[in-house]
């Protein structure tokens, strides 16, 4: 009976992480893709019990054409390296730099669901690649741009940890 009530104590007992495991590391990097070509941004990673569990991220993808600005949210199911989440964008279908710009035609905003894979790698983990595949719905009135998929893979590196 007592090992039995042990083992109920023991089950319930937070898991602390291992000294040397950080429970938030923040990536900078980039990554290619399409049909947004170039990718340049910020990963943070809560880890929970020294595993990856919850990603945010914010994302520049500049082009000639198709420019985007998101924020993201990402969970790692079984704090493994597989990841599903959910995007919000600022598309542009012309840069602001570029003559003819008009802002009220020219932005959207579109949301996106995704899912990939992020694996760590290199010294203590640091470097991160990954691969997604997302589907993002733009409420334009071109039925054309209604939907976009998107293919990315890039690498970061883990600059601050805590």
């Amino acid at each position: 009976m007592n090992a039995l009530l042990l083992m109920a104590v023991l089950a319930q007992a937070p898991v602390n992480p291992p000294a040397d495991q950080p429970s938030f590391r923040l990536h900078v990097g980039g990554q290619l893709g399409l049909p947004i070509l170039l990718g340049l941004g910020t990963t943070g990673t809560f880890h929970v019990a020294g595993k990856p569990r919850f990603d945010v991220d914010l994302w520049w993808e500049p082009s000639g054409f198709l420019q985007s600005y998101s924020v993201g949210g990402a969970w790692r199911p079984a704090d493994r390296f597989f990841f599903v989440g959910a995007r919000l964008r600022l598309l542009q279908f012309q840069p602001p730099w570029t003559k003819g710009f008009n802002g009220a035609n020219d932005n959207h905003f579109g949301t996106s669901l995704e899912t990939g894979v992020r694996l760590r790698v290199g010294p203590s983990d640091k470097g991160v690649i990954h691969v997604a595949l997302s589907g993002t719905f733009v409420p334009t009135q071109s039925i054309n741009l209604r939907w976009l998929i998107g293919l990315t893979a890039g690498f970061s590196w883990a600059v601050w940890e805590r």
